[in-house]
């Protein structure tokens, strides 16, 4: 554990067995197992990351579910955490079209990552970073000194706002953003403004509340062919977990992508953030935290 800036901290876990960690790349996250059994997802500082070793960094969130409170007022060096694996669903795509990196408060972690990626391939990248204060800006000594980063502090002179960079930005920019969720409604209207097609966002929560049951349906576990009613107002993770099914979850929101499951028969109903509805047709799958049913049976791959 080491003081990253103002509220945040960087926690690194190493394997207690000695084998080698698996490689990440930029924009996997990890999910941290508490004490209370809660999992919660942080995005890995992939140049911080190696085969010894796994670093995040955490914003202590006083209004969050508590996940980042308990991390930061009781984890202490020398704790063991159960890590589920790492997951990726904010890579950067291949090509070589220049790429914008749009960062907001915490949400500079993945992009931090992207950023030292990007430049290890020789790719053409700037990142622009908002912050509160001089005192909250992560990394802020390495990324004041780069002439391919632009930090846009409250309170000094020049700090540009977001539409004031996408004006000028050429339509076959590569945009990755993350940042709170007024920055990224922004950007949605703003890249539709300007005729930016390639953009692509990671959510600290979710854009719409979870979608519950309009009528009762079933779900259908294939592996052991139980059937569980999802009724009216019900998630299909809070109706698997009340019969004791053994599920993969995390955020609870559909911004981790812990909870995706193959779809084998059915319509399912998307509403996670982490995939658009095309992008679950082709990967056949859903997310049971926050999506619900259009059919009246669903069959899982569970």
């Amino acid at each position: 554990m080491r003081y990253g800036a103002q509220d945040i901290v960087l926690y690194e876990f190493q394997p207690l067995d000695g084998q080698p960690l698996a490689a990440v790349q930029a924009g996997a996250h990890l999910d941290i197992v508490l004490h209370n059994e809660q999992i919660r997802s942080y995005s890995l500082l992939t140049p911080l990351c190696d085969a010894e070793r796994y670093v995040v960094a955490v914003k202590r969130d006083a209004d969050g579910l508590g996940g980042s409170r308990w991390l930061h007022d009781q984890a202490r060096v020398g704790q063991t955490f159960v890590l589920q694996p790492p997951r990726n669903h904010f890579a950067l795509a291949d090509g070589d079209a220049p790429v914008l990196l749009l960062a907001g408060g915490i949400g500079i972690t993945p992009l931090f990552s992207m950023l030292a990626e990007l430049r290890g391939a020789g790719r053409r990248v700037h990142l622009h970073y908002w912050s509160r204060s001089a005192e909250q800006t992560l990394f802020l000594d390495a990324l004041q000194r780069s002439d391919d980063v632009t930090l846009h502090v409250s309170g000094t002179a020049g700090r540009k706002s977001l539409a004031d960079i996408l004006a000028a930005v050429d339509p076959r920019t590569e945009i990755y953003c993350c940042g709170p969720l007024r920055m990224l409604a922004d950007l949605e209207t703003l890249s539709a403004a300007h005729g930016l097609e390639h953009v692509r966002v990671e959510r600290f929560q979710g854009a719409s509340p979870p979608a519950t049951a309009s009528e009762t349906f079933t779900v259908v576990l294939a592996r052991s062919g139980t059937e569980v009613q999802v009724c009216k107002g019900e998630t299909i993770l809070g109706a698997l977990l009340e019969v004791g099914a053994d599920v993969m979850y995390s955020c609870e929101q559909g911004i981790c992508g812990a909870c995706e499951v193959k779809v084998l028969e059915g319509d399912p109903l998307h509403a996670d953030s982490v995939y658009s509805v095309e992008e679950h047709a082709r990967r056949g799958s859903m997310m049971i935290c926050c999506s619900s049913s259009n059919s009246a049976r669903l069959v899982l791959d569970i």
